[in-house]
């Protein structure tokens, strides 16, 4: 049953998975990430401004930076079998994608290096591969400045089984922070 229910939503276009969610970021960044890792990462993403796929020694595959320090941001994350469509990109300020290498198992959006961890469950049971992750982030430029009034800053995340060639490329990007990120040496030169 749940073989069949996975192939119609597939077949209309649906996400596998899908969670909607606040998250606790810290150090303007949240992390996609296998079982056994922590939260954080020390890759940024100075290509893009937004997000980049990590080398996986400690578990976490993909960083986002956020325009956040310390705080929570609201995270929709989606799992798709196939390409999914593109966002509507005049509703973001942000938006790029990476290729990820995945070990297997349970995909998990990390944030703050608190204990319990916060943490966001997308997928239980993810076979190994290669996927591909696009990310949008909007309302990025406030950070801590944040009026209370002023919107969230929120994020989409889409991930699906990668074919052909590495497809990492920048979608859009007009967000203060992203161009900060892309200005910035990871030497400090």
């Amino acid at each position: 049953m749940a073989a069949r229910l996975a192939r119609s939503r597939i077949m209309v276009g649906m996400p596998l998975h899908r969670i909607d969610a606040m998250l606790e970021v810290e150090y303007n960044v949240f992390t996609v990430a296998a079982a056994d890792a922590g939260p954080g990462s020390i890759e940024r993403p100075y290509g893009n401004g937004l997000v980049a796929a990590t080398a996986g020694e400690d578990g976490s595959v993909a960083v986002i930076v956020t325009g956040l320090v310390d705080g929570d941001v609201h995270v929709v994350a989606e799992f798709w079998g196939a390409p999914p469509p593109p966002p509507q990109l005049d509703a973001w300020q942000d938006a790029a994608q990476v290729d990820i290498d995945w070990p297997g198992g349970p995909v998990r959006l990390l944030g703050a290096d608190v204990l319990p961890f916060p943490e966001l469950t997308l997928a239980a049971n993810v076979p190994p591969g290669r996927y591909r992750l696009r990310v949008a982030g909007r309302n990025r430029d406030d950070g801590e400045a944040r009026p209370p009034e002023a919107p969230v800053e929120e994020y989409l995340l889409q991930m699906w089984p990668a074919a052909g060639d590495d497809d990492a490329r920048v979608l859009k990007s007009t967000s203060g922070i992203a161009a900060l990120w892309m200005a910035a040496s990871p030497t400090g030169s």
